[in-house]
């Protein structure tokens, strides 16, 4: 199982695409758990200062942190290495 922390801020321009990317996955891969934290409230903050998160959105898979395409995720996943 994978878990997916997508991390937003209600004002962020960017957010709702990485949002549709998160969910898309989420949908089409069965090993997938995804959840979206907002970055103003105190969980989400947490979130940010343990992984050192200074801007959303932001991807959290397990212990990885970024933004990667809907591809980049599928292999990631499937444990592919990404170079």
């Amino acid at each position: 199982m994978v878990e997916i922390k997508l991390l937003t801020s209600p004002t962020c321009p960017y957010c709702p695409k990485a949002r549709e990317v998160v969910k898309r996955l989420a949908e089409s891969e069965k090993d997938v758990i995804a959840m979206e934290l907002d970055a103003t409230t105190e969980e989400g903050l947490k979130k940010a200062l343990k992984f050192g998160i200074r801007a959303v959105p932001a991807i959290i898979i397990n212990d990885l942190v970024g933004v990667p395409s809907l591809n980049e995720l599928k292999r990631m996943i499937r444990g592919e290495v990404i170079a």
